[in-house]
């Protein structure tokens, strides 16, 4: 899908739009022009829309086109990630806020949206966080792809100062891919400016808020001091042993051609005899016979050498190897396998890189997650973050454990724990690392108070002995 670009200039001077923010609207339209070309770039990458690149040397650039290969490992190398960054609710020092967040949360599907939005991250980026009132003052939590929003940092506030969000467009008379956006919503700290276009004229509404920030928060990976909204996971050096692969995969399928039909000549004929310039019968024909000529000379027969698939092959391991070390994923994930089967320290081995990969991944989203349940308890009871942040909760995200450890060795660590600190006993944080859900933390809870209270009932109506030895019964 294409969008038109061409719209900075007419959106940063919608009517109503006050003078101080149009030099905003103009710098987030113009750097969202800037960088989505990129991120659509690196989507066709996940997609695996991208064709082959043929170097015009060893096929015809029509027999390219023509096999049309594709590689994912691009998608592979995102979800490999993705799959071990499991959100599962936030923990706080109050049972109420707890109480308070798990409604949001089960209002917004957090736990989905969050998968969502990581993927996006991981794609291009960054993925982006909203957050508004809906019915009943209960908040709203959407969730944008880079391709789709873009925001403007501030290092003094070590945050966001603005941020854009493309909500709707519709598609342009004429065209069948591009797209022209109607309705855009920017965020600043003060209100939230609802852009919409109506007959080609752009008009702004101004909804003002008491937040003390934008109702938006990024969700970068792997962000740096030079580069604060993170990068793509699908890096310059993915993309380039993709098309390496790709290219690898077509003259793969035309070596497979070739050592299924191996060339055959014949030498010393004066006119093509191949059944009628049919080369392909004239290879699978169960009995061919060559006359001699005029000459009574008959000609001979000369059969190319069959192609072998070993180096070819061997190359394409070689690239499957490359993808890993650059991305830190096994190199099993991209269908190479050894010959013999690896031990399970081997495999824990080769996940190691990976797994410390996906621990920091989950401490920065952790932060993000972190500000957007503050900004949700805000707009729930009408104050503002600061208050909510300062309030003492200790609100933080909780996630499954990225190294997927075995039950065994989960229960033996932790009952170890407990032996050498018994108070850890009646903490529920040796739920969590058990991996217990949320869910599964509360029926356990459940369970328990209602275990206690049914023995609580059973002790007063159990029969007590007086001091004479006689049982008495209540009344």
């Amino acid at each position: 899908m294409n969008i038109d670009m061409n719209l900075a200039a007419g959106v940063s001077s919608a009517a109503n739009l006050e003078p101080e923010d149009r030099e905003t609207v103009f710098e987030l339209m113009n750097l969202w022009r800037k960088k989505r070309p990129r991120n659509l770039l690196r989507e066709k990458y996940y997609l695996g829309h991208v064709r082959v690149k043929d170097l015009g040397i060893a096929m015809p650039k029509s027999l390219a086109r023509k096999i049309d290969p594709r590689i994912d490992w691009p998608k592979k190398a995102v979800h490999a990630l993705a799959d071990r960054s499991v959100f599962d609710g936030f923990t706080t020092d109050d049972d109420a806020t707890t109480d308070e967040l798990r409604e949001i949360c089960a209002a917004n599907c957090m736990e989905a949206l969050y998968r969502k939005n990581l993927i996006c991250e991981l794609k291009h980026c960054c993925g982006f966080w909203t957050v508004s009132e809906g019915e009943g003052g209960m908040p709203v939590i959407s969730a944008y792809p880079a391709t789709a929003a873009v925001a403007l940092w501030d290092d003094s506030l070590k945050a966001i100062r603005a941020g854009l969000v493309v909500a709707e467009s519709k598609a342009v008379a004429g065209s069948a891919v591009t797209r022209k956006p109607t309705l855009i919503e920017v965020y600043t700290k003060d209100a939230v400016i609802v852009l919409r276009s109506r007959d080609g004229n752009w008009e702004a509404e101004y909804r003002e808020h008491s937040m003390g920030r934008p109702l938006m928060e990024p969700m970068p990976y792997g962000a740096t001091l030079e580069r604060p909204f993170g990068s793509s996971r699908i890096t310059r050096s993915v993309m380039s042993i993709t098309d390496d692969a790709i290219r690898q995969r077509a003259r793969m399928e035309v070596a497979a051609e070739s050592s299924t039909l191996p060339q055959m000549w014949l030498l010393g004929t004066d006119k093509r005899i191949t059944n009628k310039e049919n080369k392909y019968d004239a290879s699978m024909g169960a009995i061919n016979e060559v006359t001699k000529d005029s000459d009574g000379d008959s000609p001979s027969i000369w059969q190319s050498a069959q192609l072998q698939m070993a180096p070819l092959s061997e190359y394409f391991r070689n690239l499957a190897c490359q993808m890993s070390s650059v991305t830190n994923v096994p190199v099993s994930f991209f269908g190479v396998s050894n010959d013999n089967p690896s031990s399970s320290d081997a495999i824990a081995a080769s996940l190691e890189p990976l797994v410390i990969d996906a621990k920091n991944l989950n401490r920065d989203n952790g932060n993000a997650l972190r500000n957007v349940a503050y900004m949700a308890l805000a707009v729930k009871h009408g104050t503002d973050y600061e208050t909510e942040r300062d309030a003492g909760r200790n609100v933080n995200p909780r996630f499954m454990s990225p190294a997927y450890p075995s039950v065994v060795s989960q229960s033996d660590a932790v009952l170890k724990q407990v032996q050498a600190i018994p108070k850890l006993a009646n903490s529920d944080v040796m739920l969590e690392m058990l991996d217990f859900t949320d869910e599964q933390m509360q029926r356990i809870e459940s369970d328990n108070k209602k275990a206690q209270a049914s023995a609580a009932v059973m002790s007063l109506l159990a029969p007590k002995e007086d001091d004479g030895g006689d049982t008495e019964q209540p009344a």
